[in-house]
């Protein structure tokens, strides 16, 4: 579609269950005239289940905005969200995950909150507005706690790093590189945008468990990348401060 303004990338692994609710989500948004000249790119990332079929289907079926993709082997969370940002083209992109955690039906704004000056917009279900969704637990801790200290190490004031519903300038993306493969891709993609000096901005919302399939969130892996990904941060924000402080040579002594 050459007139595509904004694209939304959706990682699938084993989403056979899912992908009906997604679809029927987004098809009422086009119906209703608030996604226009959007597309859709389904990142089928190695599933077995009969995604990959049904995605091949759903492209076929609707050939002006789905577009299907396919990893032939799983690679990650984090290798989906590459893929897609490396097939898209519109200006801004949007990802979301498959299960519909976060309301589909918020992009829009999220788009529209580009549109006033922002470089990157992330659902926020931590953010003190939010409201109270039904996440499991386990993934309310791991991400809460997660995003917590991200806030601490960076002195940043946004909320949460962990949720993938966001919207994109496509200068971001094209600028910031990150390398995990799996989930903490989402919030080191965050951490290095606020390194580079990208424009963030929050918009509050709650999380829901997920009503389809499985989490695919392996805790172990999780809590083994955060850390190394917190490590970074750590790392980065003292290396910063340093050049700010010692600029060419010199300490600098704030007055």
């Amino acid at each position: 579609m050459p007139n595509t303004t904004t694209s939304i990338i959706v990682p699938c692994y084993d989403e056979i269950d899912g992908l009906p609710q997604l679809i029927r989500r987004i098809t009422a948004m086009r119906e209703t005239g608030r996604i226009p000249n959007w597309d859709i790119y389904l990142i089928n990332d190695g599933s077995t289940d009969g995604t990959k079929e049904a995605i091949d289907r759903l492209a076929a079926e609707h050939p002006d905005w789905i577009r299907a993709v396919h990893h032939e082997k799983n690679k990650g969370l984090g290798a989906s969200i590459r893929t897609g940002f490396a097939v898209t083209h519109a200006p801004i992109v949007c990802t979301m995950d498959s299960d519909c955690t976060f309301a589909p039906e918020t992009l829009p704004q999220m788009v529209e909150m580009l549109h006033a000056g922002a470089d990157l917009i992330t659902a926020s279900p931590w953010h003190p507005e939010s409201g109270q969704g039904t996440v499991h637990p386990m993934r309310k801790i791991l991400s809460q706690g997660a995003s917590w200290v991200y806030r601490q190490i960076l002195g940043d004031k946004v909320h949460s790093f962990t949720p993938m519903h966001r919207a994109y300038r496509r200068e971001v993306i094209k600028k910031v590189v990150f390398h995990s493969n799996n989930f903490s891709a989402v919030a080191e993609f965050m951490v290095r945008a606020i390194f580079l000096g990208f424009r963030v901005k929050e918009l509050p919302m709650p999380v829901d468990r997920r009503q389809f399939g499985e989490s695919k969130i392996n805790v172990f892996q999780s809590v083994k990348s955060r850390l190394s990904l917190m490590r970074l941060a750590g790392w980065t924000s003292l290396t910063m401060w340093a050049d700010a402080k010692f600029a060419g040579g010199r300490l600098v002594i704030e007055e």
